[in-house]
């Protein structure tokens, strides 16, 4: 007796949402873990090189003759740009920020008068982390761009670039009692002083990852700055901006496993400098919530400077 197949029907969950992917009808089922935030997805990264790739295979003559496939697999812009008018959903429509807004701008999100528009309204709150690693005994997030000054950059849906400090540098400071960012409308260039931070009076400075105009600050943490010190890279995030150079400007940070690898070195490098007198082995451990606390201002001073070029 054959042996008959049963096919599983997916629903999507009640706290879940179809990735874009999905929504476009290119791929069956497949739920956004991203906030879509498509520009840091490793899935969309990954659709968008196998399109890349069925097309490069499509235009190459092969050595054998094969037969090619009628079409390309679409992205997922080409292909809701294919559906009716009605079920072009707006960004905006698939987070539930607004009840209905059909995209009439081929989803170019960055030159979008509505995008720009809902960015000024909302209210920048932090984005969940979805991957967290550690490495070294620093929390390291995946989706994230690291600067060497240990200043991370986030490219968000809509084109802005979200900016904080990572945990290697949130450990190194300790516990920051005062902070003070560009206000709107300024501009920060990569590998400048953007931010100033305080711990007891003593300051030190914070590097812009990217070029850009800040558009928003994270009021909440000039007002609590013990937040950098709980949840550097959620409620704890410094500012965001409108980049202006992006593309040449993500090259020159660390991502993915050059990313792990820069801070393992920096981990090494770091404990080989901290004073005894911070009693953590240069080889073991999980490190403290405050490398630096055993150090008087003059020694925290130089050790902070070293390491966030600033």
């Amino acid at each position: 007796m054959a042996e008959q197949k049963k096919t599983a029907f997916k629903v999507v969950p009640p706290d879940k949402k179809k990735c874009i992917w999905m929504e476009a009808g290119v791929v069956s089922y497949k739920l956004c873990d991203n906030n879509f935030d498509c520009q840091t997805c490793t899935y969309d990264q990954g659709m968008q090189l196998k399109v890349a790739r069925e097309r490069a295979d499509l235009f190459t003559p092969a050595p054998v003759a094969e037969p090619l496939p009628q079409e390309f697999t679409p992205t997922w812009v080409e292909q809701m740009m294919r559906l009716p008018a009605h079920r072009r959903k707006c960004r905006y429509m698939l987070t539930g920020e607004v009840e209905r807004k059909i995209c009439a701008n081929a989803y170019e999100c960055g030159n979008c008068a509505f995008d720009q528009m809902m960015q000024e309204r909302l209210q920048p709150a932090e984005l969940p982390v979805q991957a967290r690693k550690v490495v070294g005994g620093f929390e390291l997030p995946e989706g994230f761009y690291y600067h060497d000054g240990h200043t991370w950059a986030r490219p968000e849906y809509g084109g802005r670039v979200r900016i904080g400090v990572d945990d290697l540098a949130r450990k190194l400071l300790g516990r920051v009692s005062g902070v003070t960012v560009p206000g709107v409308g300024h501009a920060v260039k990569q590998g400048e002083m953007a931010c100033e931070l305080r711990r007891n009076g003593w300051r030190a400075g914070a590097l812009s990852p990217v070029d850009g105009i800040v558009t928003h600050v994270n009021y909440d943490l000039l007002e609590d700055p013990s937040l950098m010190q709980e949840s550097p890279y959620e409620k704890g995030w410094l500012m965001i901006v409108e980049p202006t150079s992006l593309r040449k400007n993500l090259k020159s940070l660390h991502f993915g496993k050059e990313a792990e690898n820069y801070m393992e070195e920096e981990r090494e490098r770091l404990f080989a400098r901290i004073h005894e007198e911070t009693r953590l082995a240069a080889d073991g451990g999980v490190s403290v919530d405050d490398l630096t606390g055993a150090l008087k201002e003059e020694e925290w001073s130089k050790l902070v400077k070293e390491f966030l070029r600033c």
